[in-house]
């Protein structure tokens, strides 16, 4: 709804508000809104920012002000490799404060998601990281890393969420049970074995308690959950991704013990969630990210002159030849990576040319002009092999072929995958018959009317252009007091395009490019955007993590993934942030809704501590105000029940707000 419709009413004259109809009806017959979008740019400063260096798998990342200076720092998880703690120098710079915050001894083990509340209420941000479980069927304990000032004390065992034998994936911060203080949820996927890890811990006073009451959880997939607010009832609801018994997302509120599940959303499988109010109407909307996932064969290209591809086949249909072709001019350097199952493929399990030849390593080179290369072994093979061939005069073939057989009745998925550089563009790629599948997904928004949840995708316009969504994020990335979407693009193997959305108010959003210059990677595999306003100039940066490691990708696809840092250029639209800090609520006043009236214009927003599927944004809340000097109004309704109000705050500032203790 646009802002003169909001102030129809108040128009000074009968004929006032005659006139001021008619002209809207105008401007909406013709499917504008009343008001130009305000300029949006971004660019790219990953270089400079210091986070060029790092390259391999991520997993997330999450921002949080570690040592108080009012600057958002950076956590990185950087899966299965050291993690990261980087201080924001306030020059755009990071620098790498690892060392001085963790003992010497950590280095990170199977790292997932991560994130940061102040869960003692001292004033200062703590850490939690989880892990995954050793393949899992094994242990790997949890890290929950207290902060002292300028150093972590690590108390996961201490305070009772070690919880070793969970497969964990990402966490989040709540105050479940009302009574002040964090409790804590680790999102997880089931085990390979009959162990059922807890999800939930309930801090109670020095520790926290294992419980399967608090949120009683219908599957034992459950990898991640956020924090927002659907009914109005000023208790929050907890959303899940959830996955098994024919359900793809369980909702909770908060107003009772145990939480009562609320019937909201469809059965719809996605990637990401993120809630926010789209139009203006005091009522939290959902948006989610989805993606369909691939065919047998998947392709990912980091580059022009390089492909990676990757084949996963039942083990019972391996009897049916999967295969892929591409052109290629000159010599090519390869990669073979066996997957799954372990030991199942290995050096002689690659054979080359009509004459099956085996190479010396796994990675190696073809020239077209060996006679070794020419043709394609045909037949049956007696355990699975890839069969790679060169057909004058520039396509090359790559075959998976194995008996069918599945010893001991067992259907195991068997999965390899290829890396190829050429010297030359490599083109025409394609897979054989319907080996490969479209990823791209219908994208879906729900918009709350009164507690309910109607979709309105196609209505709003996130449906124009196509994508593959792997995780979404909302913001004013152009301060003029309306949500927009960045959502992140990204097949199971590679990246692909990714979507700026920006929300006209005239109820649809539309595409725009990020900005002159920017280009998104193409290397990796997408793993989560994020969002902070790094560099305080009052606009919304973006962080991209390009690593994503779990399922098809991990191995060679997400090797070559890494950080990308896209400012905000911004305009000269002004804005409002604010840090709460609660009393008789949780510190971080996770749970409560803050509402900035500024021009007439009513904006809403939920502390919900950042939390999205493998990533946490900043959790400072955010407010584009267009050309307002001041909001006539701020309101907060804490988790406590206490509702605070301000009048007359000036914008272009960051605003404490502390809870009345009575």
């Amino acid at each position: 709804m646009s802002h003169a419709l909001r102030t129809l009413g108040s128009a000074g004259t009968l004929k006032q508000r005659i006139v001021l109809a008619a002209l809207l009806a105008a401007g909406l017959l013709a499917g504008c809104s009343d008001k130009p979008v305000a300029p949006l740019g971004f660019e790219d400063v990953t270089s400079r920012s210091g986070l060029e260096a790092f390259v391999g798998m991520t997993h997330g990342v999450a921002w949080g002000d570690v040592d108080g200076d009012g600057r958002p720092d950076l956590y990185l998880t950087n899966h299965l490799n050291p993690s990261q703690l980087l201080r924001n120098a306030g020059d755009g710079r990071f620098e790498d404060v690892t060392q001085h915050w963790f003992s010497s001894d950590y280095k990170g083990d199977d790292n997932h998601g991560a994130a940061w509340a102040d869960v003692d209420n001292d004033g200062r941000l703590d850490l939690v990281q989880l892990t995954g479980a050793k393949m899992g069927v094994g242990e790997e304990p949890k890290r929950l890393f207290l902060n002292r000032g300028e150093r972590f004390a690590e108390v996961a065992e201490a305070l009772g969420v070690v919880n070793p034998l969970g497969r964990t994936r990402m966490p989040l911060w709540l105050d479940v049970d009302g009574d002040g203080q964090l409790d804590l949820i680790q999102g997880a996927e089931t085990r390979f074995d009959d162990v059922e890890p807890p999800f939930t811990f309930l801090q109670r006073g020095s520790r926290f308690e294992e419980t399967l009451q608090a949120l009683a959880f219908r599957a034992r997939t459950v990898p991640y959950c956020i924090v927002t607010e659907l009914d109005n009832d000023h208790h929050p609801e907890v959303v899940c991704r959830v996955a098994g018994n024919n359900l793809s997302a369980q909702i909770f509120s908060t107003r009772s013990q145990p939480g009562q599940e609320l019937d909201l959303l469809p059965v719809s499988a996605f990637e990401d969630i993120v809630a926010g109010d789209f139009d203006n109407d005091g009522n939290i909307d959902l948006f989610l990210a989805r993606r369909n996932p691939p065919g047998k064969v998947a392709f990912g290209r980091p580059a022009d002159d390089a492909l990676i591809a990757d084949i996963t086949v039942k083990e019972a249909e391996l009897a049916q030849a999967t295969a892929f072709s591409f052109r290629a001019k000159g010599k090519l350097k390869l990669v073979v990576a066996p997957m799954l199952p372990r030991g199942l493929m290995n050096l002689q399990s690659v054979r080359l040319g009509a004459q099956a030849r085996s190479p010396e390593a796994l990675a190696f080179v073809l020239d077209p002009a060996a006679p070794e290369t020419a043709g394609l072994q045909a037949g049956a093979a007696e355990r699975p092999e890839l069969r790679i061939g060169f057909e004058a005069p520039d396509r090359w073939r790559v075959t998976l072929v194995g008996p069918g057989a599945s010893p001991g009745g067992r259907n195991r998925n068997v999965q390899v995958q290829l890396s190829v550089t050429a010297e030359q563009a490599i083109i025409d790629v394609k897979a054989e018959g319907d080996a490969e599948r479209a990823e791209h997904a219908p994208q879906r928004l729900f918009m709350n009317r009164g507690g309910k949840l109607v979709e309105e995708s196609d209505k709003r316009g996130v449906n124009k252009t196509p994508i593959a969504a792997m995780n979404v994020v909302a913001a004013d990335f152009n301060n003029d007091m309306l949500l927009d979407l960045f959502i992140l693009g990204s097949g199971d193997v590679g990246m692909h395009d990714s979507l700026l959305l920006i929300n006209q108010g005239d109820g649809e959003f539309k595409a725009q490019p990020l900005g002159d210059g920017v280009t998104l990677p193409r290397a990796g595999v997408g793993d989560s955007v994020t969002t902070a306003d790094f560099d305080g100039d009052g606009f919304i940066d973006l962080l991209i993590a390009t690593g994503g490691s779990m399922g098809r990708s991990l191995g060679l696809p997400s090797d070559g993934g890494g950080y990308r840092l896209l400012r905000n250029t911004g305009n000269d639209n002004r804005w409002l942030q604010i840090d709460l800090e609660g009393t008789r609520s949780n510190r971080d006043g996770i749970g409560a809704r803050v509402f900035v009236t500024a021009g007439g214009v009513t904006q809403t927003r939920v502390q919900d501590g950042g939390i999205h599927h493998r990533s946490q944004n900043h959790s400072r809340l955010h407010f584009g105000v267009a050309k307002q000097a001041q909001a006539e109004r701020v309101v907060v309704q804490w988790p406590s029940g206490a509702r605070q109000e301000l009048t007359n705050v000036g914008t272009n500032q960051v605003l404490r707000i502390t809870e009345p203790t009575n």
